[in-house]
């Protein structure tokens, strides 16, 4: 680094540090500050040994260091290239769920090898500059988002050369191919990463009441269960005449069971989904007495979590999936700052939150039922398969003696 970026860079670390320890509500709730601050002058003294690149994953593994994660340095923001591909940790192991349509043929392998550098290599190189980490299941969802950015696999040297890389990939029968592919933009990779592994699909066949792609409702009218997939916030205006148009449905449909999906949660205004709660509390034909269901996963994240407890206690609902990427008891409220001299976005928690009594490594459902690439790969979804077998289990004789009377 020339010596004038160097004496920027000097600056914006400062600026980093006393705008977090004003701004952050408890900066120093993980990690203690004699050992934040070596680490900031420990980097600002190899500034002129340091690549750009090599500098921000260094920002960002001492933003881990902090330990919430809502406070970190989303490289997102800023200018970076992406390889066009997006895997997902199954079974430990890491697949490649969306790419491109060149490479459509390679969906569904599991990543061997990152050029010479074996896949758990890869792994414990970027561990500790994975962003928006809280817990171990955080960090297993959020890291295949850092493995396709060349500036970081760059700066870690998993790669010689950002501009392209070679990925060794292996399918069902053990025979690996490996495949180099050019970094392109991040405009450039959300027009064109967009063929999947398996695409959405909507339980029961048909979408009943929409809002968006990432809000809608689909339902068994026969068997009265209402399945609701909640994966983004709209407004507090949108949310309240969807959760209207939901109640309605509910009521008209004499609906028993609610199933709310909230896997692909990462967050938003927890407050727009109370107003969903408000509205479905107003429903008496549910069965609140153990009938409503809330699905959980790793990706379920900062809002999404907190609505995930919300509906456990508002609800009474049976959580069922794998736990939340966020912690029930810890710190959020995001809010950001610039650094000045390279335009950096910074992001840190300004409040504490306890949706549990007890602290634990994310929200634990109820009933654990892990994501199997067995069932991914047929597009058998394991957990709503058990939520709707436990309705029938449920109902099955309430259900029979009610034929039986009104066959009278």
């Amino acid at each position: 680094m020339a010596p004038a970026e160097a004496e920027k860079w000097q600056e914006d670390i400062e600026v980093y540090r006393y705008t977090l320890e004003e701004r952050h509500i408890n900066l120093y709730h993980t990690v203690d500050k004699p050992d934040f601050h070596e680490e900031l002058t420990s980097l600002k003294a190899n500034l002129p040994s340091l690549t750009e690149d090599q500098l921000m994953i260094e920002l960002m593994r001492i933003s881990r260091l902090i330990g919430d994660g809502h406070t970190r340095v989303p490289f997102w923001g800023s200018e970076h290239q992406h390889y066009p591909l997006l895997f997902q940790f199954m079974d430990g192991e890491l697949r490649l769920l969306r790419t491109g349509p060149e490479q459509r043929r390679l969906l569904g392998r599991k990543l061997v090898a990152v050029g010479d550098m074996a896949t758990a290599e890869v792994v414990k190189k970027l561990e500790p500059v994975v962003q928006t980490v809280e817990n171990e299941y955080s960090l297993r969802r959020h890291l295949p988002y850092h493995l396709n950015v060349a500036d970081i696999l760059a700066g870690l040297g998993i790669v010689d050369d950002p501009a392209s890389a070679t990925f060794i990939l292996e399918d069902e029968r053990g025979q690996r191919e490996a495949v180099t592919l050019e970094a392109i933009s991040c405009p450039d990779y959300r027009e064109r990463v967009t063929v999947r592994y398996a695409e959405q699909i909507v339980p029961f066949g048909e979408k009943r009441v929409t809002e968006s792609d990432y809000l809608w409702l689909s339902a068994d009218e026969d068997r009265r269960v209402a399945y609701v997939y909640f994966a983004r916030y709209p407004s507090f205006s949108d949310m309240e005449s969807f959760a209207e148009d939901v109640r309605e449905y509910l009521d008209e449909h004499r609906i028993r069971n609610l199933v709310v999906d909230l896997r692909d949660n990462t967050g938003g205004d927890f407050f727009v989904g109370l107003r969903f709660a408000h509205q479905m509390i107003l429903v008496d034909g549910l069965d609140w007495d153990g009938g409503i269901y809330t699905l959980i996963g790793n990706a379920t994240f900062s809002a999404g979590m907190s609505n995930a407890a919300h509906f456990r206690e508002m609800f009474n609902a049976t959580l069922v999936g794998e736990p939340t990427g966020g912690n029930p008891v810890g710190y959020q409220d995001m809010d950001s700052f610039t650094l000045p001299s390279s335009g950096i976005e910074v992001n840190y928690s300004k409040r504490l939150y306890r949706f549990q009594d007890k602290p634990t490594q994310g929200i634990q459902p109820d009933v654990l039922i892990p994501t199997r690439w067995a069932d991914y790969r047929v597009g058998r979804d394991a957990v709503l398969d058990w939520v709707l077998d436990d309705i029938s289990k449920r109902y099955a004789g309430q259900d029979a003696d009610a034929a039986r009377v009104s066959g009278l």
